[in-house]
């Protein structure tokens, strides 16, 4: 018997909704066998291991591990994002209104992406931003109909020969052919999947003309939260990032991360330094080139939106993550020492915590490594001695840790409209979103770091994340509306009144894993 079947109009309304939910949770949980039994096989194992140590009374003094662990985890990866969220209040104001001025060229490279491509030409097409100041580019490099869906709407398209070999090599070809040595446009990147705030443009003018940003990033929201339990627990995650990771690095120490879509950069600038991109993280990459060739610091523009789509399902999570974590830690590789040197030599702040900021793989690595740690304290087969032994030390980092890992979002996402029909609602959603970051994060996490340190030596764009969520031609006046009705507060809501997605979300999803 389907699903369908049993989810039919003759079964109770209780079985009704309880059905269909069932499925949709299956078929974000679904992934091949081999993965799935590792995800499995692999705490079982850990489990078996520590309850022979217990049958044997084993207690063994684990310090020579721990420590180092400790310390890698709570000095690259903990404290610092508890430190970024001190300085990320109060929020930051809006930059003052300015004159129209500045030039763009709005760049949006597209692997056979005819289902969204939509979302990003008729947002940029429909920007609050006089028309002869920008240009839109669709850069493609697949072989569906994206290029020609992209002109019909009135894109100009540029056809690249990268045939998908990854996001950076294709900017590339088009930032040499689009761009000139003495460019005055800024040059504004985004995802094919992306929905980008019709204010995009003005404030990014804005900011340019007051600060005098030479990169420059947005706030980078969800454009499907309310789809499924990863994307609320993604849409949680990544508005807590924008809203206190990102403000908080604005102002300490001065160097926003460029976070892959909705990022602005001078022309020049990317026709000079584009060319030495080496990874599949080409955005964090940039950071690094800049602030190490040019001293540039990368700005932030949290009133300027762009709403991402995010994954339905676990295994093509996890399969996107390992694409960071092998470009990160290859970045690591390039850029670490670079920085350290530097910013000792120049007394630069912003250059060592990038030095540290490039390390959180491994010490997400060494978090995910310190579990069985953990558990083997928990049952006292394991023991550590000098400091922290001590009980009110070891309860002051309980606490720490019970904060960065459930109440951080919390703290985070608690300002963000959420369309909640009341308070009591609102917070319900709010904590019960958290829980599924925390989820999300435990299960995705874990395998997409170690296998990222498998595939290491690949060069390639590894995994192309498939896209499903569009906006129809006819519903971009009611997207207007709705979706952005919010920008004149800080904390906008995606709607989801003219969020379309494909019959068959799931089933597109489920290839990809299949």
């Amino acid at each position: 018997m389907t699903f369908e079947e049993l989810a039919s109009p003759s079964l109770p309304r209780f079985a009704g909704r309880v059905v269909p939910a069932l499925k949709n949770f299956y078929e974000s949980i679904r992934m091949p066998a081999l993965p799935a039994a590792l995800m499995i096989g692999v705490p079982l194992a850990l489990a078996v291991g520590l309850f022979a140590l217990v049958r044997e009374h084993a207690l063994i003094n684990i310090d020579l591990v721990y420590y180092p662990l400790f310390v890698l985890v709570y000095a690259i990866w903990v404290f610092p994002i508890l430190g970024f969220m001190a300085f990320s209040y109060p929020g930051i104001k809006p930059y003052r209104s300015a004159a129209p001025k500045q030039r763009f060229i709005c760049v949006v490279p597209a692997f056979n992406e005819q289902s969204v491509i939509g979302n990003p030409v008729r947002s940029l097409l429909a920007q609050d931003y006089p028309r002869d100041l920008y240009e839109v580019w669709v850069v493609f490099d697949g072989t569906d109909d994206t290029a020609e869906i992209a002109r019909s709407l009135g894109a100009n398209v540029l056809i690249t020969p990268t045939d998908g070999f990854g996001k950076h090599r294709a900017l590339k070809y088009a930032f040499e052919r689009l761009l000139r040595d003495d460019d005055d446009r800024y040059v504004c990147v985004f995802d094919a999947d992306n929905t980008v705030s019709p204010n995009y443009l003005s404030a990014a003018n804005n900011a340019i003309q007051e600060k005098g940003f030479k990169c420059l990033q947005s706030f980078h929201d969800v454009l499907n939260g309310s789809a499924n339990w990863i994307t609320k627990a993604l849409w949680c995650s990544c508005a807590t990032s924008s809203r206190v990771y990102l403000s908080g690095r604005y102002r300490m120490p001065g160097n926003t991360l460029i976070c892959g879509t909705g990022w602005s950069c001078e022309a020049s600038l990317l026709r000079k330094h584009w060319g030495t991109i080496r990874t599949q993280t080409e955005d964090i990459e940039l950071n690094g080139i800049l602030l190490l060739e040019e001293g540039i610091t990368v700005g932030y523009v949290p009133e300027a939106h762009i709403y991402d789509e995010k994954p339905l399902n676990l295994w093509v999570s996890i399969r996107q993550r390992m694409r960071w974590m092998c470009g990160h830690t290859r970045v690591a590789y390039y850029y670490f020492w670079p920085c350290v040197k530097e910013g000792i030599k120049r007394r630069n702040l912003a250059l060592l915590e990038l030095a540290a900021y490039y390390l959180v793989p491994f010490a997400l690595l060494a978090s995910f490594l310190s579990f069985p740690l953990l558990a083997g304290l928990f049952v006292h087969v394991f023991k550590v001695t000098g400091p922290l032994a001590w009980n009110p030390i070891q309860i002051g980092f309980e606490i720490v840790a019970f904060f960065f890992i459930f109440v951080y979002q919390i703290v985070g996402f608690f300002p963000y409209n959420i369309d909640a029909p009341n308070g009591f609602v609102h917070t319900y959603r709010i904590l019960l979103y958290s829980l599924y970051t925390t989820i999300f994060a435990s299960l995705v996490w874990a395998p997409a770091v170690v296998w990222a340190f498998f595939r290491l030596t690949k060069q390639d764009w590894l995994y192309h994340t498939p896209h499903v969520t569009g906006v129809e031609t006819n519903d971009l006046d009611d997207q207007r509306a709705e979706r952005f009705k919010g920008l004149v507060s800080p904390f906008p809501m995606p709607s989801g009144s003219a969020i379309t997605h494909s019959v068959n979300d799931v089933e597109f999803e489920a290839e990809a894993v299949s």
